[in-house]
């Protein structure tokens, strides 16, 4: 099947002059490689009259693999005759236009946004720290969006790469890259944090609430996918829930401090939804 063709339905063709070559019982079977093809998905009866047989109607998940065995023939027939298929997909909408759309405007805009908190970095190295805030801001907006206007999974998934690819890879690449012999942005926060951990340990000062705010923001950027995209489409980094992310950080509150930091491992997609 076509990636990402949910079924709407399925049916075959028969004939009932083909006697005992006429299909009598079907067993249709989904999976989503070639060695695990075990999934029943419907098991059918075939009357000796019937032209159209449905298989499948209204399906609800995508299977990259659909297999029609026929089990049995009319009349014990021990050979097969089939006459045609026919396989119907999604009803059409406007939304293939509509994500184009959406996806560069919020491509343009999200990439002015990028270029303009880069600049305010490189001139104040201390604004790294407010990009946490403005990031977890603007995702979470996005995700609203998605939860009230967007039609289904696939599209917020779409929204959500689009805002990480124009917003979240070029900010990671502009903090981490070096100009001339200086150290980079995130170099010089991270060495700021390791400076200040001992005295975050014996109070909670300024040195605390500081390193509460790098490992808020790191948190954020651990999971950036910065590997070069093929040129297809606006395809950000492949984490693939994309916007859903927002939502496990925007519980962190600006000087609330943990004793304990542990980065979360990035997988690959990935969405928002997201």
């Amino acid at each position: 099947m076509h990636k990402g063709v949910v079924i709407r339905q399925l049916a075959i063709q028969v004939a009932s002059e083909d006697s005992s070559y006429m299909p009598a019982r079907i067993l249709i079977l989904g999976g989503d490689d070639p060695t695990n093809i075990n999934t029943e998905l419907n098991t059918v009866n075939v009357a000796p009259s019937a032209s159209r047989v449905v298989l499948l109607e209204n399906m609800t998940r995508f299977w990259s693999i659909i297999q029609i065995r026929i089990k049995r023939c009319q009349q014990g027939g021990i050979d097969t005759r089939v006459h045609g298929f026919e396989v119907l997909g999604p009803k059409p909408t406007f939304w293939p236009v509509f994500k184009e759309q959406l996806c560069r405007r919020t491509y343009l805009f999200y990439s002015t946004k990028a270029h303009t908190w880069c600049q305010e970095v490189v001139e104040d190295k201390t604004q790294l720290l407010q990009l946490f805030n403005k990031l977890n801001s603007a995702l979470r907006h996005e995700q609203m969006f998605a939860d009230r206007f967007l039609p289904d999974a696939e599209a917020a998934e779409a929204l959500g790469r689009t805002c990480w690819e124009a917003l979240i890879t070029p900010i990671v690449h502009s903090i981490t890259l070096s100009e001339s012999s200086a150290c980079s942005p995130l170099s010089w926060l991270l060495s700021e944090y390791l400076d200040n951990a001992e005295s975050a340990r014996r109070c909670k000062s300024r040195a605390a609430i500081f390193n509460s705010r790098v490992r808020r923001l790191t948190h954020l950027l651990v999971h950036v996918d910065t590997s070069q995209m093929d040129g297809e489409e606006l395809k950000p980094p492949v984490k693939s829930k994309g916007l859903n992310r927002s939502k496990e950080l925007k519980n962190g509150k600006e000087g609330k401090n943990k004793d304990t930091f542990t980065a979360p491992s990035s997988s690959s997609p990935s969405p928002v939804k997201p």
